[in-house]
């Protein structure tokens, strides 16, 4: 049997949960789903090499009907940051998205002006009237809504870049110069920082289903040295992190802990504070506590509550008990959003800028982390994204594997939740006992993983420093 309550990894001042509503069978029931996500199918080149004319880089913005098709073809409505990343990419592909566009279609113009709606199930690569596997969205969340980019990351590697512009005249910059002479990352010295408040709070969960076995998996490869790289228990701390930050230098940081999710009765402090992760004494890791570490070069995933950013409505909203914790989380984080969390824009968006930053829009349940039925651990594809994809997969001429094709691991996982959806659907047609329950989960741990995000550009990897 399906429990009743809920758990999210969200810090509104008190643990975040939640008894269901009596309108969640109804909201399960509801399709309100993408469609299954398509295979990548036949690989006409390694899917690594972004460079290849069948695999392709382009970039996502949104449509501006006061410029022309021809204009817009060659970007040059665009920022000159934009502009110039486009030519060094070999006059790469610009495609639009607007409100009313089809779901699941970019448009593209050709050098005639003329506007092509296409799908990713079409073509693909950087020839024309196709769409390339590699896609960064250039817009801010209220003007390319997250939702856009949960149906384009099923089908493609993607990433959002969504900064101030003199953030994204120092993103670009160093993306096109791949961070030389920047500060030496060190990809043999990651660091995985985990908070742990214990059972039955999430972060425990959190901590036995990914940070540790992230960890474990990092220590038994002789690649890595993981001594002084697993911060939890009483070194998870801001002050410790930091420590670890400066000593260690990593290409690559977790953190798993609460995001914060409050004041709740004051949108703007709430906006100022969303998504920091939170440490065992409930202090917030925020970017004025990064300043003497130079994030130069570094791919950061941050495993916590909204920690990419928020919605202007949840998509769990009408599932809990308005009088429940987690029922007036959602609702307050609501009036901070559409945005993006503030630790990814200074990561990225700084003097040194970060390669890429994953995190989540939504938060994250414990139904996602483990079956509530069988009580199994169900994270195998992020261990898989952030292990075997980021850092145990390397190719002699390409190098890393790029950030947007590790974690496609972690998105094709739900292709299997949809269609059980579909079918709980099928079953809840057909009357039968139990369909409810498992319309619920479905749906639930679906829609869970689709926000998390890639933030920067997708075709980074891991710094080759040693």
């Amino acid at each position: 049997m399906t429990p009743d309550t809920l758990q999210a990894n969200a810090w509104c001042g008190q643990r975040a949960e939640g008894t269901f509503d009596a309108a969640a069978a109804a909201w399960a029931a509801q399709p309100g789903l993408l469609a299954p996500p398509m295979t990548l199918g036949f690989k006409p080149a390694d899917l690594r090499d972004w460079k290849h004319p069948d695999v392709g880089w382009g970039l996502v913005v949104a449509d501006d009907p006061n410029h022309s098709g021809a204009d817009k073809c060659r970007g040059l409505d665009l920022s000159e940051p934009l502009q110039a990343l486009i030519k060094q990419r070999g006059g790469a592909p610009v495609l639009r998205w607007f409100p009313g566009l089809a779901e699941g279609r970019l448009r593209r113009y050709g050098s005639d002006g003329k506007p092509a709606d296409l799908r990713l199930s079409g073509a693909r690569g950087t020839g024309a009237n196709a769409v390339p596997r590699y896609l960064l969205i250039a817009a801010r969340p209220q003007a390319i809504p997250w939702r856009v980019q949960y149906q384009l990351q099923t089908e493609a590697f993607v990433g959002r870049l969504d900064l101030p512009q003199d953030g994204v005249a120092r993103y670009v910059a160093a993306l096109m110069a791949d961070w030389s002479g920047t500060a030496t990352k060190h990809r043999g010295q990651p660091l995985v920082w985990a908070v742990d408040h214990g059972h039955p709070d999430i972060t425990r969960l959190m901590r036995k289903t990914v940070a540790d076995r992230l960890a474990q998996s990092l220590t038994a490869d002789a690649e890595f040295s993981m001594a002084g790289g697993y911060l939890t228990d009483g070194q998870a701390t801001v002050p410790g992190l930091v420590q670890a930050l400066q000593q260690r230098n990593p290409a690559f940081v977790m953190t798993s802990s609460h995001g914060a999710t409050f004041p709740l009765s004051d949108a703007a402090a709430l906006r100022a504070n969303l998504g920091l992760p939170v440490d065992l004494a409930h202090q917030l890791l925020s970017p004025a506590a990064l300043s003497g570490w130079d994030a130069s070069g570094c791919i950061w995933v941050a495993h916590a509550c909204c920690s990419a950013g928020a919605d202007d409505a949840s998509s769990f909203a009408p599932l809990f008990q308005d009088t429940s914790t987690l029922a007036q989380t959602l609702a307050a984080v609501a009036q901070a959003g559409p945005c993006q969390a503030p630790l990814p824009t200074a990561l990225l968006g700084g003097a040194h800028p970060a390669r890429a930053f994953i995190g989540h829009v939504e938060p994250t349940f414990d139904w996602t982390l483990r079956d509530p039925v069988t009580g199994q651990s169900t994270t195998q594809s992020l261990i898989d994204s952030f292990y075997q994809g980021l850092h145990a997969e390397r190719d002699a001429t390409l190098g890393s594997m790029p950030v947007g094709m590790a974690l496609d691991a972690h998105y094709r996982s739900v292709a299997a939740l949809l269609l059980s959806h579909i079918e709980a659907l099928d079953g809840i047609n057909q009357h039968e006992a139990g369909a409810e329950d498992r319309a619920l989960r479905a749906k639930l741990m679906a829609m869970d993983r689709l926000a998390m995000v890639i933030l920067g550009d997708p075709t980074v990897g891991l710094a080759v420093t040693a």
